[in-house]
């Protein structure tokens, strides 16, 4: 792999760009909690924090990755561009799991702990990926557009709105729609090219298909919990409370003729 490493195109000045990404994203952390940190209510300063530096990193990651796909003929090949987003969002990666695992102010639960998993996957795969073919990088970044809408259901989960909101409804729904096309189907195109048309070694392959067989498990575990239990659960209950108002309102004439009755003759 050292040797891989050396024999690559990649400078190794670029190398250094990695470290210098971690430490811009934790002075833009103390940035966004200094121009945001009044809208954390009812969240700790940690979690808002964090919460508000992954979106920035979704944001500007997702973005210039869909730029990259659209903008190159080859969207695949490996450029000085493909390998800058790649390295930055490595710095990212690598700034956020110290966050989680030193600075976090809450118990590593079942979440953050797939948090961790999922960035040490990333952080093993991607750098090879970005070494060698950092188009293929950069089109696994194109899943941080359904990243976003992920950190906008925490923060409207944070922010006490209801799974029956229609704020929640429209983002699940959308959510939804970007993890069917990017977690999905994107996965399958970007599988294919990782096989058929990369020059990595064998082991470097094999990586890169563990990360997106492992991508695509979590994609499909999450469209299945949103898909139960935030859209199917919320249209069934408003539908069992439609059914429910109905029959109170067909119900409520012959009530108040009886009570009527009742109070009459209770007077007389």
């Amino acid at each position: 792999m050292a040797a891989y490493f050396l024999n690559s195109n990649m400078d190794p000045r670029e190398y250094m760009v990695i470290p210098l990404w971690c430490l811009m994203f934790t002075l833009l952390s103390r940035v966004m909690d200094y121009l945001f940190g009044g809208l954390r209510e009812g969240t700790t300063p940690w979690e808002w924090r964090n919460l508000m530096t992954s979106s920035l990193h979704s944001v500007i990651s997702a973005t210039l990755a869909c730029i990259c796909m659209c903008m190159f003929d080859d969207p695949f090949a490996d450029r000085l561009e493909t390998r800058t987003i790649c390295c930055m969002s490595l710095g990212y990666l690598v700034h956020d799991l110290l966050d989680v695992v030193f600075r976090g102010d809450r118990p590593l639960t079942n979440t953050y702990k797939w948090v961790i998993v999922h960035h040490l996957v990333v952080l093993y795969v991607m750098p090879l990926i970005a070494y060698g073919y950092g188009g293929l990088g950069v089109a696994c970044l194109t899943m941080e557009t359904n990243s976003l809408g992920i950190h906008i259901r925490s923060f409207l989960k944070l922010k006490g709105f209801k799974r029956e909101h229609i704020a929640n409804i429209v983002n699940n729904i959308v959510l939804l729609l970007t993890c069917l096309c990017f977690r999905f189907i994107f996965s399958v195109i970007i599988l294919r090219d990782a096989v058929t048309r990369t020059r990595l070694p064998p082991y470097l392959s094999y990586a890169t298909v563990f990360l997106l067989i492992f991508m695509f498990g979590l994609g499909v575990r999450f469209f299945y919990v949103v898909l139960k239990k935030d859209l199917l659960n919320v249209f069934r209950q408003k539908t069992l409370k439609a059914k429910t108002s109905s029959g109170k309102t067909n119900g409520s004439v012959p009530l108040v003729n009886n009570n009527s009755n009742t109070n009459h003759y209770k007077i007389h």
